[in-house]
């Protein structure tokens, strides 16, 4: 059977569509990753460089930059912290410099950037954003802002 009969063959014979469907999208994306693939690869190592060039603290608390305006409460509260405490998060009425996510998302970043702490209501560790420090007997203040955010610590 010469060359031509071959194509000929599998051009007409039983199931020929779905053989040309599957040459068709074989085809296609060959080609696609052949032109795509070069720029694909380029654009993730320039993502790679740009993470790599990020300092520890952008690394560790660059999500929280769009929820906490002071990311230093964060920092404050990851070093003072034990592992195994719990932590509240109280947040008070919005103030110039929060975002539409500080107050929905302040006690969710928390949540993650704490880990192995938990979140726990009236635990002696809290995370104040401009909260009541009234409501909040016998909390002193380890740290804070001029802004009116601290981290405070209630004596169990």
């Amino acid at each position: 059977m010469s060359a031509a009969d071959r194509l000929r063959a599998i051009a007409t014979g039983q199931g020929a569509l779905w053989r040309l469907v599957v040459f068709f999208c074989v085809g296609v994306t060959l080609v696609a990753a052949a032109i795509r693939y070069p720029q694909a690869f380029m654009d993730a190592e320039r993502i790679a460089r740009d993470n790599a060039a990020l300092d520890h603290f952008d690394r560790q608390i660059g999500g929280g930059n769009s929820v906490y305006p002071d990311q230093r409460l964060l920092v404050e509260a990851d070093a003072r912290i034990p592992n195994d405490a719990d932590f509240d998060v109280e947040v008070g009425g919005r103030r110039e410099g929060w975002t539409d996510l500080t107050v929905p998302y302040a006690e969710t970043y928390a949540r993650y950037l704490l880990l192995p702490r938990r979140p726990s209501d009236g635990a002696a560790w809290i995370l104040c954003l401009g909260c009541d420090r009234a409501q909040l007997a016998g909390a002193d203040a380890v740290w804070e802002n001029e802004e009116g955010d601290a981290l405070l610590r209630r004596e169990p």
